[in-house]
């Protein structure tokens, strides 16, 4: 988390319509951004998501 704000702070310096998105697999997402305090994490600072499932190979999920 930390250097993604690190490069979302730079980023919308250098282009500052361009969005960053935070990759995670899909089991840290369901065992963390889907419980409260997660979901807490996702509104505060405004995290854009991929769900990624390795196991396919597949993105999931876009939330933005």
């Amino acid at each position: 988390m930390g250097k993604y704000e690190i490069y979302r702070t730079v980023l919308s310096e250098l282009e500052p319509g361009l969005l960053l998105y935070f990759a995670v697999i899909q089991q840290a997402y369901e065992s963390i951004f889907q419980d409260k305090l997660g979901q807490l994490i996702l509104n505060k600072i405004q995290l854009l998501l991929i769900i990624f499932d390795e196991k396919i190979g597949r993105i999931i999920k876009w939330i933005s």
